[in-house]
């Protein structure tokens, strides 16, 4: 595994977000960015998805995973892809990563807004759960279009701002009004003092991700969770609704999980 040098970079990310997440502790809901079986879990679903979307073997394809935080999925990734890269930020975060030892992983503390690679370098990108963090939402969409091969594709995983419970710290609605309000909501509720996660709507993710195709698993995932790795994640009574239930319910579902390709879909919203 080799470090390379930190890029330039100007995200409210950069400060000490593990670092931060680690001292909120039972204020939030999700396990912790450093706990090895969730992040096993998440990647186990991630390559599920792509193997069914790609149809071939990973092992010949350059992988970026961004906001890779400790690196516990990339290094997950790198068990099936030729190469992975992790991009992320925090200085803390890359520093518990620089731990992790594979041959063909690597880190690179820097923003995705200012990654230092060239134009279309990488065949797969991952970007799990990481938009709600970036405020300058539009850049990551076509950071992640630049470094996109022509013919490649990206796993895009994204939190729904109409969830009923937000994901983070377990709270019903906290997502829905504005950030001020949500800031409020932590502090009386005990959790937090500032919510700093901007989550978007299904309308707005639309408008976010115009320059992609949009490859939609949300309800496949949902249908079929054992063969998506998501045993654990989707309960029986959700994967035993009939399709057009889960189809109404589609604007509320609280994770979308779509494969974005520069390519035409055959297959539209």
């Amino acid at each position: 595994m080799s470090r390379v040098p930190s890029a330039q970079h100007g995200e409210p990310y950069a400060r000490s977000y593990l670092a931060q997440w680690q001292r909120r502790g039972a204020g939030v809901a999700v396990a912790p960015l450093t706990d090895p079986a969730s992040r096993l879990r998440k990647a186990a679903k991630i390559l599920a998805v792509l193997e069914d979307f790609l149809g071939r073997p990973l092992s010949a394809l350059r992988c970026l995973e961004v906001g890779c935080s400790a690196g516990l999925i990339s290094a997950a990734l790198a068990e099936r892809f030729g190469s992975v890269v992790g991009v992320d930020p925090d200085p803390d975060a890359i520093t518990r990563a620089g731990r992790l030892r594979q041959p063909n992983l690597h880190f690179v503390r820097a923003s995705i807004l200012d990654f230092p690679g060239p134009a279309e370098s990488f065949d797969v990108i991952v970007c799990n759960h990481v938009y709600e963090h970036v405020h300058d939402q539009r850049a990551l969409a076509l950071s992640i279009h630049r470094l996109l091969r022509r013919d490649g594709c990206c796993y895009f995983s994204a939190g729904n701002r109409l969830m009923l419970v937000e994901g983070h710290y377990g709270l019903p609605l906290l997502s829905w009004p504005p950030p001020a309000v949500g800031s409020w909501y932590l502090r009386v509720a005990g959790r937090g003092r500032r919510y700093d996660e901007r989550h978007q709507t299904l309308w707005a993710l639309r408008r976010l991700l115009r320059d992609f195709a949009v490859h939609d698993y949300t309800l496949r995932v949902l249908r079929e969770p054992a063969r998506f790795a998501a045993g654990e994640l989707v309960g029986p009574a959700v994967s035993a609704l009939p399709g057009a239930g889960l189809r109404l319910l589609y604007p509320l579902i609280p994770t979308y999980i779509w494969v974005l390709t520069k390519a035409q879909c055959l297959t539209s919203w």
